[in-house]
């Protein structure tokens, strides 16, 4: 069976950045886009096992996470440089 799955969530080009997957496995599709109008990032995965999606998903979920988390300290860190 051919799972197919895409996901719009909120984020900034940094963040899309930082969570382009660089390195696919045969017969696995995951792309990404970034619509900088709107601030939304695109998720698409093709994958043949709801468990590879959930892999997939929690991988993602856990870098995005992140990725905001290390905004936050950089900007934190920039607003109080005294440089």
């Amino acid at each position: 069976m051919r799972v197919k799955y895409r996901m719009r969530i909120p984020g900034d080009e940094v963040v899309y950045r930082s969570l382009k997957v660089d390195d696919v496995n045969e017969g696995l599709i995951i792309e990404t886009s970034y619509q900088e109008k709107d601030n939304i990032l695109e998720l698409y995965v093709e994958t043949d096992s709801i468990g590879s999606l959930k892999n997939i998903l929690d991988d993602y979920f856990k870098n995005y996470e992140m990725s905001f988390r290390i905004l936050e300290l950089v900007r934190e860190e920039y607003k109080g440089d005294s440089r």
